[in-house]
């Protein structure tokens, strides 16, 4: 590589700061084989799956297969899409389930028509980290029923004292409806979270979600941001001068 060259490439680097590493979207069957999302110093890891009315692909979970009737709603794990973002304090996993789940009661007032699946992971923060997990919020969901029909989501976090579950849900046959929970975490860097989504329905009645947020506040310090290649203070000097070189040599060619 001539010297000019390799001094404009350098320069070009020198400008640009470093990217930070962003999660990017990926399917629950992806990671449940083994992959894992890490923003900036959280990782999800140890992701497990199974559905009332699939097969089991989990590699932990007891598999539950029953028989659907019409108008039940299997619900495959690439059909979830996983997504994790942060802000300064927080990081936030969100479950996106594509085709939406949606179940309507029908012919019967006794035979339920219903969704239901457990979903298990692991958030752990880098041991290199001296941020912990401090409370833990679930939320965002679009989870709706009418009639007696019910649609819920539960968390429940294993090794935690004193309150160890969220829970979302609506139930308008009950009069109850609650769209976000939380609970306090014991500066922990590490916990097991058990998920049950669940719907049921009968004649009359729907229900159905898409999507949900689990966000967890971070005590400690954030990570410093990337750093910028400070230009040296000549550098801009010397490229125009061996830019004048060339032009030089060009014109005496001429």
């Amino acid at each position: 590589m001539k010297m000019r060259s390799f001094l404009a490439a350098t320069a070009v680097t020198a400008l640009l700061p470093f990217s930070a590493t962003v999660a990017s979207a990926i399917t629950l069957d992806q990671l449940v084989a083994g992959s894992t999302l890490t923003q900036g110093d959280v990782t999800f890891s140890g992701f497990k799956f199974d559905d009332r009315f699939g097969t089991d692909t989990t590699g932990g979970l007891p598999d539950r297969t029953d028989a659907a009737f019409p108008g039940d709603r299997s619900v495959d794990a690439s059909e979830i899409g996983i997504t994790t973002s942060s802000t300064s304090s927080t990081v936030s996993l969100t479950a996106t389930i594509d085709p939406a789940i949606s179940i309507a009661g029908e012919g019967s007032p006794t035979l339920a028509r219903i969704y239901d699946f457990f979903f298990d992971f692991t958030v752990t923060v880098a041991g290199t980290s001296v941020r912990t997990l401090d409370s833990v919020a679930l939320g965002d969901g679009d989870l709706f029923a009418t009639g007696n029909g019910v649609s819920e989501i539960i968390f429940d976090i294993a090794g935690i004292s004193g309150r160890n579950d969220l829970e979302i849900f609506e139930a308008p046959g009950l009069g109850f409806s609650q769209s976000s929970d939380t609970t306090t975490l014991a500066s922990v860097k590490s916990l097991d979270f058990l998920g049950q989504i669940e719907g049921d329905t009968r004649d009359g009645d729907t229900a159905g979600i898409s999507t949900f947020t689990i966000t967890f506040d971070l005590g400690g310090v954030a990570p410093p941001p990337p750093h910028v290649i400070p230009v040296p203070a000549g550098l801009p000097l010397l490229l125009t001068g061996l830019v004048g070189l060339g032009l030089a040599r060009r014109a005496r060619r001429g």
